[in-house]
């Protein structure tokens, strides 16, 4: 499994970074052991890069995987942790570290290696989020600087949800690396990520498939069995501009989920790309497809000439 410096950070991380977003979330679910196949498989692979979150509600399926594992010791953790959360009103240290200390225990490490922090607010914008970020942003340092000097965390990354949010996060102290969507059809962090890279900040990737869309399963909305989430009227012109982008590049029209499984990584600032993985099939399948990803400033400069055409207000 390819590895990549995480800028900004002493972290060597897999170019996949497993993600347990859609495991089961209870133990009577048959799906259970599959998941747990696949964290297995994915680490057996190289993978050594963890990504999970209290709100998932599966740590306790990954736990009995991390405890026994002979690799566990090797593993990078990487968790969210929201606080302040939607209507907690302010930042609160004391509940950060009690994310933190509930992640340790449940993955059986002794360290977070980066922490995906987040500020959440209501109403969910810009303007009131930089505004709450202005007001606590000291505090979320020194709290981060806390729990580094007791050893339980390395490094602290942002999620920012937003481009304003994300250009006032990088001027966190300590802020080490952003965290974002990002793939074909959303790339408005574009600006920002390069930013942080300019700066000596690295990037992660989230949902490179965009929920299934950029995947070759389906080709368009027509492909898809009655019933399924996807056929939805708000994914309409999500399946249109992956039409446009199998049109652009050959590459992207003989295997989607090749293409978009690689492409955040053409970015030579993005270390991993945060993906579900669930199953050994998949496991195996996405961990093929990322071998040996050069930067490719030619295609994401395509790729997003295209973005802005299907973004931009129709006039």
């Amino acid at each position: 499994m390819d590895k990549r410096r995480l800028l900004g950070t002493d972290l060597d991380v897999s170019v996949i970074c497993y993600g347990p977003m859609r495991a089961p979330q209870t133990q009577d679910d048959p799906a259970v052991a599959q998941h747990q196949r696949a964290l297995r498989a994915a680490i057996d692979r190289g993978v050594n890069f963890i990504h999970s979150s209290y709100e998932y509600g599966v740590r306790w399926l990954m736990t009995p995987v991390l405890r026994d594992h002979p690799r566990r010791h090797d593993l990078l953790h990487v968790i969210k942790a929201p606080v302040p959360d939607w209507d907690d009103g302010g930042f609160d240290p004391a509940k950060l570290e009690a994310h933190i200390d509930a992640a340790l225990r449940e993955l059986c490490t002794d360290r977070i290696a980066l922490v995906q922090w987040m500020w959440r607010c209501r109403p969910h914008e810009d303007p009131p989020r930089l505004t709450l970020l202005a007001g606590i942003r000291d505090a979320v340092a020194e709290s981060f600087e806390r729990l580094r000097d007791k050893g339980k965390v390395a490094h602290m990354g942002c999620f920012p949800y937003f481009p304003q949010s994300a250009e006032a996060a990088l001027d966190i102290p300590g802020n080490r690396a952003l965290i974002a969507y990002y793939n074909p059809i959303e790339m408005e962090m574009l600006p920002v990520i390069q930013a942080a890279a300019a700066r000596g900040q690295g990037f992660l990737a989230i949902r490179p498939l965009f929920e299934g869309v950029l995947t070759s399963r389906y080709a368009d909305q027509a492909a898809l069995p009655a019933g399924h989430r996807l056929a939805k009227p708000k994914y309409a012109a999500h399946f249109d501009h992956r039409a446009r982008l199998a049109t652009l590049l050959p590459e992207a029209a003989q295997d989607m989920t090749r293409f978009a499984i690689r492409f955040p990584l053409m970015l030579d600032s993005c270390a991993s790309v945060i993906v579900g993985l669930n199953s050994e099939t998949q496991v195996h399948e996405l961990c093929d497809h990322v071998q040996g990803v050069q930067p490719d400033d030619v295609t994401v400069a395509r790729v997003k000439q295209l973005f802005d055409e299907m973004t931009q207000p129709k006039g």
